[in-house]
């Protein structure tokens, strides 16, 4: 699901809590290629009190991912460590690690062929390297398109800790892309969904759009009013389900 073209993706981001209670935003997430490696954009556009909050991620080859994030209340941008990678993303059930670009290297196991709703898959496990945050993250990808369908992860001790599933899964200019990622904290009780509405692939965008000195402006950026992003009313997000 990481395009190699330029790409930019409208979502709504929800969370349901334990007392069944959603609240959402509208985001949007940009991606390009620069010279030096992958950046990830993600920025709030709705509503008004969260607009501006934004995470830029950097994937160097050989190098834990970069991360900067800006906070409107606070007027500044904050590098993430790596100690705090595996915060919660704004208060979601993803954190800023589960939305940065997927580590490839590590040892993993083969667990063989499964049925999931239908579809056949092959199971694998990620096998946990000293003081890593998950003992153990199994993921289902489809035999006929390698795409992964569902990862679980498990906590140190080896307890099930959340559930990702990625969901209504379509080509668009080539690119596979799930309109739906589910994260489940079964643990908590609680969950979050990115609900794409839009996907916009061999896009211009410019490399000041991915430098942490802007983090500032990407909210105000002329590059999703180029696109022609429609407003997603509170009634959308639930529609989109």
């Amino acid at each position: 699901f990481e395009s190699a073209p330029a790409s930019v993706r409208k979502f709504v981001i929800a969370v349901k809590g334990m007392n069944g209670v959603e609240t959402s935003w509208v985001a949007v997430k940009a991606q390009k290629t620069l010279a030096d490696g992958k950046r990830s954009l993600l920025v709030m556009l709705e509503p008004e009190d969260a607009k501006g909050k934004a995470l830029l991620v950097g994937e160097i080859a050989n190098q834990p991912d970069s991360m900067w994030a800006y906070l409107p209340a606070v007027r500044r941008v904050r590098r993430i460590v790596s100690l705090e990678s595996h915060a919660s993303f704004f208060d979601t059930d993803f954190t800023y690690a589960d939305l940065g670009f997927i580590e490839r290297q590590g040892s993993y196991v083969f667990h063989g062929e499964e049925d999931l709703n239908g579809v056949k898959t092959y199971k694998i496990a990620k096998v946990s390297q000293a003081r890593e945050y998950y003992s153990r993250i199994f993921t289902w990808v489809a035999a006929d398109s390698m795409l992964p369908l569902k990862r679980e992860y498990y906590d140190p001790a080896g307890e099930l800790w959340k559930v990702e599933t990625f969901e209504k899964i379509s080509v668009i200019e080539g690119v596979p892309t799930p309109f739906l990622v589910h994260m489940e904290d079964v643990r908590v009780g609680s969950s979050s969904e990115f609900r794409v509405s839009e996907a916009h692939y061999n896009v211009t965008l410019p490399d000041s759009l991915f430098d942490p000195a802007h983090l500032s402006k990407v909210a105000d950026s002329d590059v999703w009013r180029n696109l022609g992003f429609s407003t997603v009313t509170t009634n959308q997000a639930s529609e989109m389900k």
